[in-house]
């Protein structure tokens, strides 16, 4: 047999060889360890030394320091990576879900916004319960104090039904002016002021036409003309004393027949059916409402604004400038008729300036009217009228402002083209 030399080089390789399986391993059991333990480790060569405290060192072979892990806890999570303490998702995912959460959160805030105004509709027959209520054992019309002695009954009548005062022939020649006024109004009408006491003072005169209110006339021709340098052209349709139903009586005897086509009703009613009526919170607050309802379904295009309920002394006789406890009741039905027009209707707004009327001062809660802004305790002096209506008209024209004037007077024709019509064939 021939003995071939040995080649140095082989010697080197397989010596070479020998050591890298020391490193790696020597037994099949602990290369597959080895091997799991390498893929843990991104690829990275590592060498396990063991301890006699149980536990065995990570080597690795590119330079890195080792760790330490207990042998008899072989099932330990070794990738931290997506060890979430919490939810044990990945990052990724988390990550994907707050997005979802933020694009399901501005998609829903945009309908909102984009159906808020179609939904911001009355429907009034779901609140006949507040415009119609009646009389029952449990909530009567009236307060107590405002039943008769002798035969108990209650002077505050049905909310819904039309209501005049045809005895009083001052009254009757009031109603007359109003309805010839209206009847006589501008083509391009802007407001219609349509209420109680307040507004008849408006147009200039107090008491039925009975007093003149000094330069309140003059006042309303400079601010509400505009041949007269107003910003607007307007009417006011005003009856001392009036309660909701009395305004009722009016618009259904003549103003609804005028076929007036303002931009905006200018309603302002309510004190007389709490102060003198002595009717219920829900009882005034639908002598109110009801109205706006009726000028409201037969003026589709114009909006309407309900003037809140303003500051009087509970005893006119009173020398103290006091507010009382009606005025209490008033707060609270200026608010929830407030209310009620923000949540059902964006063609309605609520106002509420009486506050210019009182003074500043406020003793252990209690408020007082200004002497020099209402005298009587009612009734705005031409000062007080002055200042209220500046205040109102600031109010009242951004709500006008942007008004279809063309699509406005197409509609005004449209009707008088519609009477022409009826008037040919009657």
């Amino acid at each position: 047999m021939i003995r071939t030399k040995k080649n140095p080089d082989d010697r080197d390789r397989r010596a070479r060889s020998k050591e890298r399986v020391s490193l790696l391993g020597e037994s099949s059991n602990n290369s597959s360890k080895n091997t799991d333990r390498l893929k843990s480790r991104e690829g990275r060569k590592t060498k396990a030394t063991a301890h006699p405290d149980g536990t065995e060192e990570i080597v690795s072979l590119l330079g890195n320091s080792g760790s330490k892990r207990n042998k008899n806890r072989p099932n330990q999570k070794r990738n931290s990576k997506y060890n979430n303490s919490k939810n044990n998702l990945p990052p990724w995912t988390r990550s994907r879900l707050m997005k979802y959460a933020a694009l399901l959160f501005v998609s829903a805030m945009v309908t909102f916004l984009m159906l808020r105004k179609e939904s911001k509709v009355i429907h009034w027959d779901e609140y006949h319960y507040i415009l119609e209520p009646t009389e029952s054992k449990t909530e009567p019309r009236c307060f107590e104090e405002s039943r008769s002695i002798i035969d108990e009954k209650c002077s505050c009548p049905d909310p819904d039904k039309a209501i005049g005062n045809e005895t009083s022939k001052l009254w009757k020649s009031n109603h007359d002016r109003i309805v010839s006024q209206a009847k006589n109004a501008p083509a391009d009408l802007d407001i219609v002021f349509f209420g109680d006491g307040m507004i008849e003072q408006l147009s200039g005169s107090r008491g039925l036409g009975v007093e003149v209110s000094e330069g309140t006339e003059e006042y309303f021709e400079r601010q509400f003309t505009r041949k007269n340098g107003g910003k607007f052209n307007a009417i006011a349709l005003g009856s001392s004393g009036d309660t909701g139903p009395n305004l009722l009586w009016h618009w259904e005897n003549g103003i609804s027949q005028a076929k007036l086509r303002p931009k905006l009703w200018f309603i302002m009613v309510g004190g007389n059916d709490l102060f003198e009526k002595k009717c219920t919170d829900r009882f005034v607050m639908a002598n109110v409402l009801n109205v706006a309802k009726r000028i409201f379904e037969d003026q589709p295009e114009a909006k309407i604004v309900i003037h809140g309920i303003t500051p009087r002394k509970d005893y006119l006789d009173s020398k103290s400038q006091e507010l009382g406890h009606l005025w209490n009741r008033a707060q609270g039905i200026n608010l929830q008729v407030r209310k009620f027009i923000k949540v059902h209707s964006s063609r309605i707004f609520y106002m509420n300036l009486g506050q210019v009327l009182m003074t500043n001062r406020q003793m252990k809660g209690r408020q007082f009217l200004d002497e020099s802004l209402i005298a009587d305790g009612t009734n705005p002096t031409p000062k007080g009228m002055e200042k209220w209506g500046d205040l109102m008209i600031k109010k009242i024209t951004p709500i006008i402002h942007g008004f279809d004037r063309e699509k406005h007077r197409n509609q005004h024709k449209d009707d008088k083209k519609k009477e022409n019509t009826e008037d040919a064939s009657t």
